[in-house]
């Protein structure tokens, strides 16, 4: 019997569904498929509760079906995605096969890192609207996205080329950057909700991208206020009402996936890092960064 406490790699994965579905897969990578009514052998596999070690991207193009997602029922229809975060149990309780049309992406939390995709910094999670890890894409949203998908198709385990690692970081990478973009999306017409006027839209707007453009010399909420010609404190409720985070924490988040991108990929040392970050001293960089992720810069450069 599975051991639903044992989260399942993705070459598990991979040999159960061997042979009952067709499906693109990258070592343990990646690995991608296209369910519809023919193929109720993947679904038969997928009836059975399962903990995933990696996360779990579902896009729903036709028909309807209900999964559950760590024990909570969820009911997926037309232009439904799902995100599922690593070590989720997770099942799909019942379909209607009725013109199902159904992609699903694993992918493992280190091919993301590798990529420079680090789904806590970056937010994905915020795509989930009040504790549900299921939203409604519209029509445009669903056919971009599957485009994407059909990219990360075109490679099956026995056909790798010498830059087919290459392909799939760079379309791996504009999936999750296309995710960004609806969660965006989703952030100002929340606040637009929220507030009943454009104005509060705005500022969420423009305080998202004065960060972007400023977060590696200003840390401070201050500093973003008053570039808006309102309070801190006026701007903390905005932007918590419109994104459920703080901006503090925004601003924190911006500035830790640059550190981990310089940390990582930019040849620099320590020091160095922390001057590009505009801190005044290696130390103080150091606290920071361990306050936000648990871990000092050498531990996460040696990792």
């Amino acid at each position: 019997m599975e051991n639903r406490d044992k989260p399942l790699e993705l070459s598990e994965i991979a040999d159960a569904l061997e042979g009952k579905v067709t499906f693109s897969r990258m070592s343990d990578n990646y690995l991608c498929t296209r369910f519809n009514r023919n193929l109720k052998h993947g679904f038969e596999y997928m009836g059975i509760p399962k903990r995933l070690n990696c996360i779990t991207i579902m896009i729903v193009r036709h028909g309807t079906l209900n999964v559950e997602v760590n024990m909570l029922p969820y009911p997926l229809r037309a232009n439904s995605l799902l995100i599922i975060n690593p070590g989720s149990l997770f099942k799909i309780s019942s379909i209607d096969p009725e013109r199902l049309d159904i992609a699903i992406f694993f992918v493992s939390s280190n091919f993301l890192l590798d990529i420079n995709i680090d789904l806590n910094a970056l937010n994905i999670r915020s795509l989930i609207e009040k504790r549900r890890p299921a939203v409604r894409l519209t029509p445009a949203e669903t056919q971009k996205l599957l485009k994407y998908f059909d990219l990360m198709y075109i490679h099956t385990h026995d056909e790798i080329t010498l830059f087919s690692t290459n392909v799939a970081r760079s379309v791996c990478a504009a999936i999750f950057y296309e995710l960004l973009q609806i969660n965006y999306m989703r952030i100002n017409r929340h606040a637009d909700e929220i507030s009943g006027t454009r104005r509060r839209s705005t500022y969420v707007h423009d305080f998202m991208r004065l960060v972007h453009f400023n977060y590696s010399r200003h840390r401070t909420l201050a500093f973003y206020a008053e570039k808006l010609f309102i309070s801190p404190k006026y701007l903390t409720v905005l932007v918590k009402e419109a994104t459920g985070r703080s901006a503090t924490e925004w601003i924190d988040e911006f500035v830790i996936i640059e550190a981990k991108n310089l940390l990582r990929f930019s040849g620099k040392n320590i020091q160095q890092v922390a001057y590009a970050l505009n801190f005044p001293n290696q130390s103080s960089f150091g606290k920071y960064f361990k306050r936000l992720t648990g871990i000092s810069p050498m531990a996460y450069q040696k990792s």
